[in-house]
């Protein structure tokens, strides 16, 4: 081979490197395709799964600006703007929003993006310190994490209001707190302003029945507490839970009453009395319902039939009892309740034994003009000593002279109510269950708790019910102890 012929072959080899490399790269990522190829079709179809985006976000907004600043003085605008780290949404505002002074009109409040504005309609008052508590209303609009407890306060003088009332507000039938109430201030010195007027300042109650008022300025002030059904922030006395604090309160000189004790004046009774008769056409009859569990009274019951309404007139003669084999019980009690609402028959019943009371036509009619229109015969079975537990309760440091009564409650309902008389209990026959204890101090010792009257002269407190924390299992056939250190 020549010289050129020679170059032109290695030059040849030279320029064909680039081709041989580029289809190596070729075959090795066909092969490369193959094999996942094969993983795909030896494994099955594969699952799709988007990147992850990191942890849910469980923060609330931030505020980050308010224009006026918090806590700003001399302020002359109505208009309030705050602005957060994040998007966010207000909702609920009529209902979580208070602001205090109390203002006659609702602020118009609304949100975009990272801002939330609020328009006073009301003519700012000179020299007053303005607390706006937004509660619950603002969250972040993608998770709906929500900020509790902002606040913002801002003064139209040249200094901000320091005075500030703080308290406690428990429910007087049982000892419990509840965060549904709103605890008010008022000014005016008149009982019906509570009922006629709206506060001049709120403040929300917290799971442990706690409250607090700041940047209150100097002067007396009338405390309530009031759970509002019907959002007027008025006393409605036939239905609403209410408190209310024996003095005023005068600042900055005096304090609060460390416990307000609230009660309703009135229950509203929704329960109906079934239908113990089916009734088609004639004249309306007399409806009743039972103490009966599934058809057995207690040893220690009376039978109750309870009505609609007050029962008016009794024939004692027209109803009979029975045991077992239709023989006539003659030591029967017939007693009405303090409403007349229930009839309550006693003897001295036998355990297990099986009774039918019979109700003859015309037995009763109620304060409606209702009557018996025909006979009805009701029939049922008493329970058994080995039905029931023995329970002895044990006190220690209880001060009888303060007429304590012993509550049992089974599901947030009242079961039983005990005098106390000593430093020890013992019933023989206990219905079994799982009771929280309360002790009532039965001022006027009638033996049932009573409400306040606000309205009454003097007024009169509600009687207070200490829980006893601490729950009592009652077994059947059983001998069940408990003590309690007061």
């Amino acid at each position: 081979m020549d010289t050129a012929a020679s170059d032109f072959f290695r030059l040849s080899l030279h320029c064909m490197a680039p081709l041989r490399i580029f289809r190596a790269s070729l075959s090795i990522l066909a092969s490369a395709l193959a094999i996942l190829l094969l993983v795909f079709l030896e494994t099955g179809c594969a699952n799709i799964v988007p990147p992850g985006g990191g942890p849910r976000d469980s923060l609330p907004p931030v505020l980050m600006r308010a224009t006026p600043p918090d806590s700003s003085l001399n302020v002359k605008t109505s208009g309030i703007l705050l602005d957060f780290d994040e998007f966010i949404e207000a909702k609920n505002t009529a209902d979580q929003v208070f602001i205090s002074p109390l203002p006659q009109k609702q602020p118009l409040i609304e949100y975009k993006l990272r801002t939330l504005s609020v328009k006073l309609k009301d003519s700012l008052l000179p020299n007053t310190t303005y607390i706006i508590d937004f509660g619950r209303s603002i969250a972040d609009i993608n998770e709906g994490n929500k900020m509790n407890g902002l606040r913002y306060v801002f003064s139209t003088g040249s200094r901000l209001d320091t005075n500030s009332i703080s308290g406690n507000v428990v429910l007087a039938e049982n000892g419990t707190a509840d965060s549904t109430l709103l605890v008010l201030l008022h000014t005016s010195s008149s009982d019906s302003a509570v009922v006629k007027e709206k506060p001049r300042y709120i403040a929300r109650v917290d799971v442990n029945g706690n409250f607090s008022f700041n940047y209150l300025p100097e002067g007396t002030f009338y405390l309530y507490a009031l759970k509002d059904a019907d959002g007027d922030k008025r006393y409605n006395p036939a239905t609403e839970v209410f408190a209310f604090a024996d003095d005023p309160v005068l600042l900055p000189s005096s304090k609060a009453p460390p416990q307000l004790l609230a009660y309703a004046a009135a229950k509203v009774n929704e329960s109906r009395a079934d239908a113990a008769i089916p009734v088609t056409g004639g004249p309306p009859a007399l409806l009743y319902t039972t103490n009966l569990e599934n058809g057995f009274l207690g040893l220690t019951d009376s039978l109750q039939l309870r009505y609609r309404s007050p029962l008016q007139k009794i024939d004692s003669s027209r109803i009979i009892l029975t045991i077992d084999s239709f023989e006539t019980v003659k030591n029967v009690t017939l007693t009405y309740d303090s409403t007349r609402k229930s009839l309550l028959i006693h003897t001295d019943w036998k355990e297990g034994a099986r009774y039918r009371l019979l109700l003859n036509s015309d037995y009763a009619q109620d304060t409606s003009g209702k009557k018996a229109i025909k006979t009805d015969t009701l029939s049922y079975t008493m329970k058994r000593v080995a039905d029931y537990g023995t329970v002895r309760i044990r006190f220690q440091s209880l001060d009888t002279s303060l007429h304590p009564v012993l509550l049992f409650y089974e599901n947030n309902a009242l079961a039983e109510h005990v005098p106390l008389q000593r430093t020890e209990w013992y019933a023989p026959l206990f219905k079994p269950g799982k009771y929280d204890l309360f002790l009532l101090y039965d001022t006027n010792r009638n033996g049932r708790w009573d409400p306040g009257d606000f309205f009454s002269k003097p007024k009169r407190q509600p009687e207070r019910v200490l829980p006893l924390k601490v729950s009592l299992t009652v077994k059947a056939n059983w001998d069940n102890e408990l003590k309690i250190d007061l």
